[in-house]
C-alpha cells in the first residue's frame, strides 16, 4: 500500500476517527485492521507504520547477514512498496554508505557483541544529531528484525538500554530576521546588482519572506497556482531532492497539510506579476526555471545567492529558510492566530507552530496583557461617565 492509496474513513461515536484498510499476512490471507485517530493524517500515519512492519517481517534474513545487509533489503523494500519518498530514500541510501564504513557494519549482527555496539555507537558522535538519529534507528531496526528472525538470541537495543548517543556537534539555529536585519536585507537585495547571464532568485526570497512558502513550493508554482481574483496562491507541489541530490518536481508535496492555499499580501501580489511579466516558456510550466542549465531551480541555488546577500547587509544568517521563520514570526507580531498561521505555512498540527515560536507566542503574551489592562480601563471609564 502506498501513500497514494485509500483506505476508508468514518467518524466513531466518540467523535475519533476511524481509517480501515486491508493488507495481507504472512500466510497470504487478506485481513482488514481499523486505525483510530483525532486526524486523518495521524490515522494514516498510524496504518502506514503497521504496514511497514508487516512487510518487515516478510523479509528472509539470512544467517550471516550483516547489519547493513537487513537494513538494504528494508530500505529497498520501503522504497519500491513506496513507504519512502525519494528524498527519504536517498538520505537512507547516504546513512547505509556511513554504516558500511563503520566497524560493525559489515560483520554478521550474530557477532556483534555489546561492547563493538558501545564503541560504534561512540565514534559517531563527531555527525550531526539528526544523522545520528538514523544510523541508530537503522541499527535499532536490524536487531528487531534479526531477533524475530531467531538470527540472534539477544537484541542489545533492547534488553541492554542503549540508547542513541548525543553529538557533539553544535546544532544550527534557524533563527527570524530582527526587523533592523529584515530592512537591511530587503534594502541590500533590491540594490544588488546580478551580473549579465546569471540567474538572479530576488523574486524568490521576496515571495518566502512574505508569504512563509517553503523555497521549494516557491520554485514549484505554475500560473495556474496563482489566483488574483480569490487572492491566494494554491501550493500543491515541491521540487524536492531525489536520488543522487538530484532535484526534480514533485506533483505532491511532503504531507497532506501542505497543500493549502496561501494568502496574496500587497507586497507578494506585486511580486507575482512581476514574476509572471518575466517568465519564459520551460517544459514544466513552471513561473520559476533555471534556463542557463534547462532544469528546475534548486533550493540549494537560492541559497547559495541568499548567503552573498547576508555577507554584504552584515546579517549573521546562512540559510534562506530563516525568511520563512520572519515571516511566521512577523505574522505573530501582527496578531495573526496560531491556528491561522498554522494553515498558512503548512504544519501537520498546531503543536509544531505552537512549538517552533514559543518565544514569540510568550513575546506577545507580555503585551497582550497590557492591551487587556488598557482596554477594561477604557470600559471602566466609559462606566462612571454613562453614570455620571
Amino acid at each position: 500500500m502506498s501513500r497514494k492509496d485509500k483506505g476508508t474513513f468514518r467518524v466513531t461515536k466518540s467523535g475519533s476517527i476511524e481509517y480501515r484498510i486491508s493488507y495481507y499476512d504472512d500466510r497470504g490471507t487478506r485481513r482488514i485492521k481499523s486505525f483510530t485517530g483525532k486526524t486523518k493524517e495521524e490515522c494514516r500515519d498510524r496504518a502506514y507504520e503497521f504496514l511497514r512492519n508487516n512487510e518487515t517481517k516478510l523479509i528472509e534474513i539470512r544467517p550471516d547477514a550483516s547489519i547493513v545487509d537487513i537494513v538494504r533489503q528494508k530500505v529497498e523494500n520501503d522504497y519500491v512498496k513506496n513507504f519512502c519518498n525519494e528524498p527519504g530514500y536517498d538520505r537512507n541510501l547516504h546513512v547505509l554508505a556511513i554504516l558500511e564504513k563503520g566497524s560493525i557494519g559489515t560483520i554478521p549482527i550474530r557477532d556483534v557483541t555489546e561492547d563493538m555496539l558501545y564503541d560504534y555507537l561512540e565514534s559517531v558522535t563527531a555527525y550531526s544529531q539528526t544523522v545520528i538519529r538514523k544510523i541508530f534507528a537503522m541499527i535499532a531496526a536490524a536487531f528487531d528484525m534479526a531477533y524475530d528472525k531467531k538470527v540472534i538470541r539477544s537484541n542489545y537495543i533492547k534488553t541492554k538500554q542503549i540508547k542513541s548517543p548525543k553529538s557533539k556537534k553544535k546544532e544550527k539555529q534557524v533563527r527570524a530576521m530582527t526587523e533592523d536585519e529584515q530592512k537591511r536585507f530587503v534594502d541590500t537585495l533590491l540594490a544588488h546588482k546580478v551580473p549579465y547571464g546569471r540567474n538572479t532568485y530576488k523574486i524568490q526570497l521576496l515571495l518566502e519572506l512574505y508569504t512563509g512558502m517553503r523555497m521549494g513550493e516557491i520554485n514549484a508554482l505554475r500560473p495556474e497556482c496563482i489566483s488574483f481574483r480569490k487572492g491566494y496562491i494554491h501550493v500543491d507541489a515541491t521540487i524536492s531532492r531525489g536520488i543522487n541530490c538530484k532535484s526534480t518536481f514533485k506533483a505532491h508535496p511532503k504531507t497532506d497539510p501542505s497543500i493549502r492555499d496561501v494568502p496574496i499580501s500587497e507586497k507578494a501580489e506585486k511580486l507575482l506579476r512581476q514574476a509572471l511579466d518575466e517568465m519564459e516558456d520551460n517544459p514544466l510550466g513552471l513561473i520559476f526555471y533555471d534556463h542557463n542549465n534547462d532544469d528546475v531551480v534548486a533550493t540549494h541555488q537560492v541559497n547559495s545567492f541568499f548567503k552573498r546577500i547576508c555577507e554584504k547587509a552584515k546579517i549573521p544568517l546562512t540559510g534562506q529558510h530563516s525568511l520563512r521563520h520572519t515571516f511566521a514570526t512577523r505574522s505573530i507580531e501582527a496578531g495573526v492566530p496560531a491556528v491561522v498561521l498554522q494553515r498558512w505555512l503548512g504544519h501537520t498540527n498546531i503543536h509544531i507552530t505552537l512549538d517552533r515560536y514559543t518565544d514569540v507566542f510568550e513575546r506577545m503574551n507580555r503585551t497582550s496583557i497590557e492591551r487587556y489592562d488598557g482596554y477594561i480601563d477604557r470600559i471602566k471609564e466609559e462606566f462612571f461617565e454613562y453614570t455620571a
